[in-house]
């Protein structure tokens, strides 16, 4: 290869030393890679030239030897280091470089030119990586270092993710929200083995309750948006990629206990956003232990390494009635909570056992264990074993809006067990050769039992005319819930040194079996809208669900789906400066099952409903470039089309819901006295029992359904070294800009709508021209709707995913820092965010992602703001480190970033209100964009119920809405309240009991800011997907004008400003400490 010879032995040394040669991802890996050109004095490369690679704390060694034209490549190393490379000459002077650190997923590049046997030997002294330098837009990587000096206070991996500019970790669930992307859309690999939530119910996710391993476990993490390299896909989101510790030949290990609780935290104040709903009392205890050990089994060969960890917290409840001192305040009186569980006992004989009560405190427990072999099986070939463990559990409930009280009996106890084995065979065939092999198993098993057991249904009790009420019984969706999912995993990969090419390539099987029973309603919901109702037995609504063959069991979804992969890439470095990656990637689903086939739905739409993506495929390409433009300048970027990471529930959703299984009580089928009136809540009448038919509603898959796919381009500079004016030398920047293009995302319609005709066959709409109003129109029913609502006493809706409008986003990032000799080190960090989509697909059920979109038109949605899109983000990183006690390091970190809130916006209140075409099941969901009125005299709108243009012109000008006069608004135009966080965390070690040995204190703080700022701590949060506010009721005259009115939530000091969706987290909005201590040997 010829050079330009720009890099002579100094540079090189220095290149080297700085850890300044470029690095290609090799992704989705649990290893690194080494590979360089070795040159002569002259520039001509140095054939032969023995390359030998010894990581020095386990004696493993590997030699290769470069090719004609001085190139050579070793693959399979363990990450980290430090490494001793020597290249070993019979022509040329040797060289050695010492203390040389390794990336994970990355292949280091160590390019050299050897001088002639009369100069002196070279000798280069490395450091550590400077990760803090590594952190820049899209591609982050962390090591063990950089893990323990971070603030932790939730010992989860989302608080390290959280350094990349682009990731955000939400208040609501701990989402990790990257790139404004829905976070069931991210990919989490520990050791090879998936750690996110394969079949999408967690928020958090994580296929566990927390985070699925200790983070005292993991030795180096890596964060890409847009890796180019054809191995990876799998996501639309961000790909987390770990790797944990491993043994060595010296025995070492640690142990730890901390502890927090209330009196380790601030007083939260009353919400800023909610003045008058009091001070909350949090009352919560939570201890955490854990132990972490490695060593040799067999010095030199066989290592092994264990962790184990234990936490235990107890926290208060989530939501009380008015005069209590919970978190937060329902719209609901003591008086009306005593009325309601007196007539459950006195008239409907439930004891307290089975009502529950909201005052109990949430009991919840995490336990991780982590077991790994490393086997060096020979100088070429390596091998590794890791066994996970991980179960947790949590307290959750249905706790609906400010106005719902939740009783504990309506709780339930969400338990996750994941158990995963990994198998990694590592194998350098020939010095341009090299191969590994992955084998994984991972089991995750998901138990949701209600707090109180099942011995009744589900009763919701509205205690006054504004919608506030109690709810106690199971949950709905609790009442058939048990889910188990497992996966088996082969990756099999080659790279071949072809040159200046690399040459990678291989082949991906993924299988997982899914077990799903959901049944909402099957032990009955009553619905009663007044407390008289509740007195009389008397329901104003009822649900059931049930299986056609009287066992619940026969329902559930149990298939299996997969797929398979090929790719093909070729890694180019025509020069020591550029490098070129070239590369395609072909996926292909394969599904052993099919959902039950149902004769009436194919009669009803022309095709049938046993659609499982099976023979669907993608082609893949990718392109990527790096160019040390100067010594400190690097630009990189790239282009290519990534897919996967939808949830397996979505899928599965159309094999629970086939309408054969599993049947909705049709009302209309039977008198209403029968399910109605003398109300038992322990018992669902046998009469609608028997009443099942299987013509139940179904979830289908579009058969022209395309897998969706993300378009990603990004271009970016890296200033790796340069002098800032008065500030000091040796900054580093990066900036960064990121474009997307979603092609055939997921929308979720209703089969059984059409739009209604005029006597003349026009569509109909409503006055200005712009909503379709619809009817549902059952093609086996004789009768001709001729209005909404005007269905024939049957509710049908069948639902079907398929694709709609993708949307874009455009993301500029910008990094700063620097490291200073003296232990001090900053990172910062700006983002800024244009994400638009269609459908947040934040739900697990078909019902969920069809009902909460806000639209126009709900079978049409067009891309908006996107609803997890964070538009501004700052954050700032700062380690210190020091020895306040000669010999004894002290470490002091801080994070702190300001972002700002999810986007929410305006819609129209559809309570109890159809004329749209909604069924019973959608009516009341506010998800309607609502029009805007050019004046008071626009023919298309009138008003009612003592709201008039005049006032409604002025909350118009409030929200800003008035902007969009003569159309409709379009959705998320507001913001949630910025957030601000500020956690610190102090280590100081102190002396061990024995020589070698050392103890330390630690303490974890939460939201320092709230110790000097009550008010600037406050955590607002949003639940997940769409949220919105009610502008106005609505009503449709007929002549199609919109009738506005005062929302039916309308009262006394009701402000429009100040109706957000938001949430407030007390518990988070006060400062938090964890104190710990830990002793090291």
């Amino acid at each position: 290869m010829s050079t330009s010879m720009r890099l002579t032995r100094t540079a090189s040394a220095i290149a080297v030393a700085l850890g300044l040669v470029s690095a290609t991802a090799i992704a989705q890996d649990t290893s690194a890679a080494m590979r360089g050109s070795i040159v002569g004095p002259q520039g001509a490369g140095a054939a032969n030239t023995k390359v030998v690679i010894e990581h020095m704390p386990s004696g493993s060694r590997l030699e290769v030897t470069t090719d004609e034209s001085g190139s050579f490549i070793a693959s399979g190393l363990r990450v980290g280091g430090p490494y001793r490379v020597t290249l070993d000459s019979d022509v040329y002077r040797d060289a050695t470089y010492e203390e040389v650190y390794l990336k994970l997923g990355e292949t280091y590049r160590l390019n050299a030119q050897l001088e002639t046997q009369a100069a002196e030997r070279i000798s280069v002294t490395g450091r550590a990586i400077n990760y803090a330098s590594m952190n820049n837009g899209s591609s982050s990587s962390f090591g063990q270092e950089q893990i323990e000096s971070l603030p932790t206070y939730g010992r989860d991996l989302k608080e390290i993710v959280r350094l990349n500019p682009l990731a955000t970790q939400l208040g609501d669930g701990d989402q990790l929200v990257v790139a404004g992307n829905n976070p069931k859309y991210n990919s989490i690999t520990i050791d090879g083995i998936g750690q996110n939530d394969d079949f999408g119910l967690n928020n958090n996710g994580y296929p566990t309750q927390g985070s699925p391993i200790s983070i005292d476990a993991i030795a180096q993490i890596n964060v890409d948006v847009m890796p180019f390299s054809a191995k990876e896909s799998n996501f639309t989101g961000a790909k987390v990629n770990a790797v944990t510790k491993s043994g060595t030949n010296e025995l070492k290990g640690s142990v730890f206990v901390q502890y927090t609780s209330d009196s380790l935290a601030g007083n939260p104040n009353e919400s800023i956003y909610e003045p008058g709903s009091g001070v909350p009392n949090v009352d919560y205890d939570e201890k955490t232990y854990g132990i972490g050990i490695g060593g040799p089994i067999i010095e030199d060969t066989l290592f092994f390494y264990a962790n184990y960890e234990k936490s235990s917290e107890s926290e208060s409840p989530y939501r009380g009635p008015i005069g209590s001192n919970a978190s937060n305040i329902a719209n609901v009186s003591q008086e009306a909570l005593e009325e309601v569980l007196s007539i459950a006992r006195d008239v409907y004989g439930l004891t307290d056992s089975q009502l529950g009560d909201w005052n109990i405190p949430a009991e919840e427990d995490d336990e991780k264990l982590l077991l790994k072999l490393d086997w060096n099986i020979s100088n070429e070939h390596r091998a590794a074993f890791t066994y996970q463990a991980t179960k947790g559990n949590s307290i959750r409930g249905n706790y609906g809006s400010d106005g719902s009280l939740a009783l504990s009996s309506s709780w339930y106890n969400n338990e996750q067990t994941l158990n995963a084995y990994a198998l990694q065979l590592y194998s350098n065939w020939s010095s341009n050769f090299s191969t590994d092999m992955k084998l994984s198993y991972k089991d995750v098993e998901a138990l949701q039992e209600p707090m109180n057991g099942r011995t009744m249904g589900s009763v919701t009790v509205q205690v006054d005319g504004d919608r506030n009420e109690i709810t106690f019984g199971p949950d709905y969706s609790r009442h058939a819930n048990y889910g188990e999912n497992s996966t088996l995993e082969l990756q099999l990969n080659g790279e071949y040194l072809i040159g200046d090419h690399a040459l990678s390539f291989g082949y991906q099987y993924s299988s997982t079996d899914i077990y799903n029973l959901f049944v909402q309603n099957a032990l009955g919901s009553w619905e009663f809208w007044s407390l008289e109702n509740f007195r009389n037995k008397t329901a104003n609504r009822f649900y059931y669900a049930g299986s056609l063959t009287g066992d619940v069991n026969d329902a559930a979804a149990d298939f299996t789906q997969g797929y398979q992969a090929l790719y093909l890439q070729d890694t180019w470095a025509p020069t020591w400066d550029l490098e070129l990656t070239f590369g395609v990637r072909y996926e292909r689903i394969f599904a052993k099952d099919k959902p039950t086939y149902n004769p009436l739905f194919a009669e009803r739409y022309g095709f049938a409903n046993t659609e499982n993506l099976d023979g669907k495929d993608l082609i893949l390409p990718r392109f990527g470039f790096k160019y040390q433009a100067a010594d400190d300048i690097k630009v990189r970027g790239g282009f290519g089309r990534y897919g996967g990471g939808r949830p397996n529930v979505w899928v599965s959703n159309s094999y629970t819901n086939s309408g054969m299984a599993f049947s909705q009580f049709n009302t209309s089928s039977l008198p209403s006295s029968v399910y109605s009136n003398n109300v038992d809540p322990t018992t669902v009448p046998e009469l609608v029992q028997q009443s099942l038919t299987q013509d139940g509603y179904v979830n289908a898959i579009d058969p022209n359904f395309e897998l969706p796919t993300d378009w990603r381009a990004s271009l970016a500079v890296d200033f790796e070294s340069f002098d800032i004016p008065f500030m000091g030398e040796e900054w580093f920047a990066s900036a960064e800009y990121i474009y997307s293009r979603r092609k055939d995302d997921v929308q979720w319609v209703d089969l059984a709508r059409r739009q209604l005709l005029d006597e003349n066959g026009n569509p109909v709409t409503t006055a200005d021209g712009g909503r379709p109003i619809y009817v549902v129109d059952d093609p086996l029913d004789d009768h001709e709707p001729m209005a909404p609502g005007d269905d024939n006493g049957v509710e049908r809706y069948d639902l079907m995913l398929t694709n709609g409008d993708g949307g874009n986003s455009r993301i500029f990032t910008a990094t700063l820092g620097k490291a200073w000799d003296n232990g001090l080190s900053l990172r910062t960090s700006y983002t800024n965010q244009d994400v638009q989509e269609a459908v947040a697909g934040s739900s697990s059920t078909a019902v969920s992602n069809f009902r909460y979109p806000v639209a126009i038109d709900p079978n049409n949605v067009e891309a908006g703001t996107a609803s997890y899109m964070v538009e501004h983000r700052l954050m700032a990183d700062i380690t210190y480190k020091t020895e306040l006690f000669s010999g004894y390091t002290s470490t002091f970190g801080l994070f702190w970033e300001r972002y700002s809130g999810r986007p929410w916006g305006y819609v129209l209140d559809t309570f109890r209100f159809n004329k749209f075409g909604d069924q019973p099941t959608f009516y009341s969901t506010a998800r309607y964009l609502p029009y805007i009125p050019t004046g008071a005299d626009d023919p298309n709108v009138v008003y009612t119920g003592g709201l008039d243009y005049d006032t409604f012109a002025g909350y118009l000008a409030e929200t800003g809405l008035d902007q969009y006069a003569g159309g409709y608004a379009p959705r998320n135009t507001r913001r949630a309240p910025w957030t601000t966080n500020l956690d610190f965390k102090f280590s100081q070690e102190i002396p061990g009991f024995v020589d070698g040995h050392k103890g330390e204190f630690y303490i974890n703080v939460r939201n320092l800011i709230a110790l000097f700022d009550k008010d600037a701590g406050q955590k607002h949060v949003l639940p997940f997907g769409d949220n919105a506010r009610q502008i106005a009721s609505v009503n449709i005259d007929d002549q199609g004008r919109y009738v506005y009115g005062q929302p039916y939530n309308y009262g006394d000091g009701w402000d429009v400003l100040n109706q957000s969706p938001t949430r407030y987290e007390p518990t988070r909005s006060s400062w938090q400490a964890k104190i710990g201590v830990r002793y090291r040997f």
